[in-house]
């Protein structure tokens, strides 16, 4: 059946959907990490009301003085089917071949919110995804609570910038780029 079938349908794809908290008082030179429950995810649409959903709470924040660099290791995305993840790991995203995504956003780029306060901005970072680097944008929301920073972001992926296929199972497809909605 169509809902067994590999990781097909997935051009929606959220790769930020995490948390960050400072380990260091609050403000645009504090040190950054990442804390549970720090989480990627996508949304995967297709036809007929085909929607797959994935996750991993694999993923490591390193905060350099140039960027804050999310990089999420693809093999630890689950959708709940172990056949579809198959696919998706061997098939799509080549995990073997290339093991992590990396989305890299510049430092300055990045407004970081007063205390109690919220910041919502949508800044250019640096995918690497399938052995390839592009500019994307990045919509990110953030929360200053305390000395601690809750991050939400979301971007639009088009597999194909990319040079990965765009997944297909008995003739049907969904047409790229779709953005993710935010969480």
């Amino acid at each position: 059946p169509a809902l067994e079938s590999p990781m097909n349908m997935m051009t929606r794809k959220r790769l930020l959907s995490f948390l960050l908290l400072a380990a260091l008082p609050a403000g645009a030179s504090a040190t950054l990490k990442a804390r549970a429950p720090a989480q990627v995810s996508f949304v995967a649409l297709g036809p007929a009301g085909l929607r797959i959903e994935g996750k991993s709470s694999d993923l490591q924040v390193t905060d350099r003085p140039d960027a804050l660099v999310v990089t999420v290791p693809l093999s630890k995305l689950e959708t709940g089917i172990s056949l579809r993840d198959s696919h998706l790991h061997e098939k799509y995203l080549e995990t073997q071949k290339y093991p992590n995504a990396q989305l890299a956003a510049a430092r300055s780029a990045i407004k970081f919110p007063g205390p109690g306060q919220t910041t919502e901005a949508t800044v250019p970072a640096t995918l690497a995804l399938h052995g390839q680097s592009k500019t994307v944008p990045v919509h990110y929301r953030a929360t200053r609570n305390g000395a601690a920073y809750e991050v939400k972001g979301d971007l639009k992926v088009d597999f194909r910038e990319f040079g990965i296929e765009i997944p297909n199972y008995l003739g049907a497809t969904v047409k790229p780029p779709v953005d993710a909605p935010t969480s």
